[in-house]
């Protein structure tokens, strides 16, 4: 047998992937074999240019079958297996570590794990990391195993209980991306073929997992629990796959409503795998959702120290580190603690810029504190992206912010043109009204733009003179030179502004013909009313809608928006407050929704009437715990809901963090 390295692949239509993979691999195999199980595109084609060779076969259903085909036909020492999907990592560490291992003397070692990146969702802002044997000797010993999620491991393992040794190499897969796995239909294939191997063996436990994962990846968490829990049950921790079938479990149970549960497997499992980062995240987020975040920082901390051993198993980008810290930040959020809550978040910032939960977390810290000085210090530690900078201007526009707009005008230059309402609605949340309407009126016949911006201007109609907060308005001139607006692109008829139609008749109390606005068009104008600070006409409205609906559109408010709650006039917050009725008043339309009836609990603390915030949170605590009509679990208490009854508990006033967990309150409904 001659020495160097077969590359040893399977294919079927894979002319989308194939080149960008034999690109990259190409100058460090001594040879290609492809196995092609009955590909009708240019396929054979690809590889053919690439001096492989090709080895066609019918497809049997049997991925390891197919896969042995080609190490029959390897003729070098040493085997690397590929997908097509997957890309050889080009660095100057890959090549040197290949070259030390395949002349390695170690005679002890038959096959070495490698660490695969797998890219998730759209565009691989996502990853999951895990290891797997695909570099190994040609022996006729070692083979795959499984008809499907097969693998080599186990061959080796039975001969050589040693055999397979840690290596530093890395390949990235490609094939877990959102719009592969729709093309490839790979969901419908994988059940196809489980169900066929679980025929012949139906108690194979790598089968009955390989399905309760494929359950478990569509968001079926009850079919997935009936086949994780035996398995959980029987199998230990010896099988390759028992810390992801831990993982899996718990997080079934999480989402199925079942914290307690969920945590209770967790605590049994850490004493093993007390070096698995993703576990104990796991543990910090049912505790957060449990209301306990205290405890939470305790598994967080046990998280990050154990970040260097990710590689060892199935583990999510950012476990242990900048996923982590956000967790982090969020525990202290709760607690009220806003200066270790932003450190936690612009130190996952560092490791991490383009984190968007990390920096949405900073912006809702920002915002409801009224502290933009903590974007300004994450901003000088970090060159932050300008999906960033992007995210900066909604949040601060919702959030009654546009402070944070005029600090940083600079950096968001760039991102206020691609977003040219802004800086007009910003001018009106500053009081400079006829600004705004001088920065919105060239956009109101703007194809893109137009609906938006002549909603903006009926609702600076209604604004009332004078109807801002004083602390904006300082400065408000210095406001106008910076943020000017962008030149409109060419004009064309401006759409209508149904929305404000609606709410106009609401408004003016007309009597109702024909059928009733859409809701949405009228939650539309609410919001316009709201953004520009119109806040009288915003209460008459929400004031004007059916029983319930304000209550609802209120609480559906994104976590910006709810900040925003905070900037109305403190007779705008009593009606808001006065919307919800009381706790044990009539029977609100909305008495089923926890998150409104926190929110009205939040309401009458932010008011200073805490038993009335004490009685919503005792009465949404009810509703949590009762099973819905349909006869489906209870449903968790919301951490929003477990702050809230701690803020309102006996002598939790006397806390010098009392303020901030309330003002908090609106982020984490």
């Amino acid at each position: 047998m001659q020495t160097g390295v077969s590359l040893c692949m399977i294919v079927k239509d894979e002319a989308r992937s194939l080149q960008r993979c034999l690109d990259a691999i190409q100058d460090v195999v001594d040879e290609i074999i492809i196995v092609d199980t009955g590909s009708t595109d240019e396929t054979i084609d690809i590889a053919r240019r690439y001096g492989a060779v090709v080895i066609s076969t019918a497809w049997t259903g049997d991925f390891s079958a197919a896969r042995n085909l080609s190490l029959a036909a390897a003729t070098h020492a040493w085997i690397l297996v590929l997908d097509a999907d997957e890309v050889w990592m080009q660095t100057e560490h890959n090549l040197a570590e290949m070259k030390r291992l395949v002349e390695s003397d170690q005679d002890d070692v038959w096959g070495y794990w490698i660490q695969v990146t797998s890219l998730l969702g759209m565009c691989g802002e996502e990853r999951v990391t895990d290891e797997v044997c695909r570099l190994f000797r040609n022996d006729p010993r070692i083979a795959f195993q499984g008809m499907i999620h097969e693998e080599v491991a186990s061959s080796i393992l039975s001969f050589a209980p040693s055999g397979v040794a840690d290596s530093g190499l890395e390949i990235v897969h490609y094939g877990y991306l959102e719009d592969i796995i729709v093309g490839k239909n790979k969901n419908e294939r994988n059940m196809r073929l489980i169900r066929s191997a679980l025929q012949e063996s139906p108690d194979q436990p790598e089968l009955l997992y390989a399905m309760a994962a494929e359950w478990f990846q569509q968001g079926r968490y009850d079919e997935a629990l009936r086949l994780l829990q035996p398995l959980l049950a029987k199998l230990t921790p010896e099988c390759g796959y028992h810390s992801d079938l831990v993982l899996k479990t718990a997080y079934a149970w999480r989402e199925r409503s079942r914290p307690e549960r969920a945590l209770a497997i967790v605590k049994e499992w850490r004493p093993v795998y007390a070096d698995f980062p993703d576990l104990l995240e796991l543990g910090a987020v049912l505790e957060l959702d449990q209301g306990r975040d205290a405890a939470a920082l305790d598994w967080l901390k046990q998280a990050k120290a154990a970040a260097s051993a990710a590689s060892r198993y199935t583990s999510v980008s950012g476990a242990g580190t900048y996923r982590s810290l956000t967790l982090e930040g969020m525990a202290y959020e709760r607690l009220g603690s806003w200066q270790e809550a932003a450190k936690a978040y612009t130190a996952a910032l560092a490791v991490q810029p383009g984190s968007s939960p990390a920096w949405q977390r900073l912006l809702l810290l920002a915002a409801a504190t009224g502290r933009p000085h903590i974007i300004t210090s994450a901003a000088q530690r970090i060159s932050l992206p300008p999906a960033a900078w992007q995210a900066l201007i909604p949040a601060a526009l919702d959030a009654h912010r546009p402070e944070c707009l005029l600090r940083h005008a600079a950096s968001l230059s760039a991102a206020l043109r691609a977003q040219p309402l802004a800086a007009g609605l910003a001018l009106a949340q500053l009081g400079e009204d006829a600004a705004a309407r001088a920065a919105l009126q060239p956009w109101a016949t703007h194809a893109e733009h137009g609906p938006e911006a002549a909603l903006a201007l009926w609702a600076l109609g209604h604004k009332q003179p004078g109807e801002h907060r004083a602390s904006a308005a300082a400065g408000s001139a210095r406001g106008a030179a910076a943020l000017p607006p962008a030149r409109p692109r060419a004009r064309q008829q401006a759409a209508a502004p149904a929305a404000a139609r609606a709410a106009e008749a609401l408004l003016r109390g007309a009597p109702a013909t024909g059928a009733p606005p859409a809701p949405q068009a009228v939650h539309a104008a609410a919001l316009a009313l709201a953004r520009v600070g119109a806040w009288a006409a915003w209460l008459r409205l929400l004031q004007a809608l059916p029983p319930g609906q304000a209550p609802a559109l209120l609480a559906a408010l994104p976590p910006a928006a709810r900040c925003g709650l905070l900037r109305p006039p403190a007779s705008v917050r009593e009606g808001l407050l006065a919307l919800f009725g009381t706790p044990h008043g009539a029977q609100q339309p909305f008495s089923h929704e926890v998150p409104a009836m926190v929110l009205a609990g939040t309401l009458a603390l932010l008011a200073g009437r805490r038993r009335t915030a004490r009685d919503w949170a005792e009465s949404a605590q009810v509703t949590a715990r009762q099973p819905a009509a349909s006869g489906s679990p209870a449903k968790t208490i919301p951490p929003g809901l477990h702050t809230l009854l701690r803020l309102t508990s006996p002598g939790a006033a006397s806390s010098e963090a009392y303020a901030n967990q309330c003002s908090m309150l609106l982020v984490h409904l």
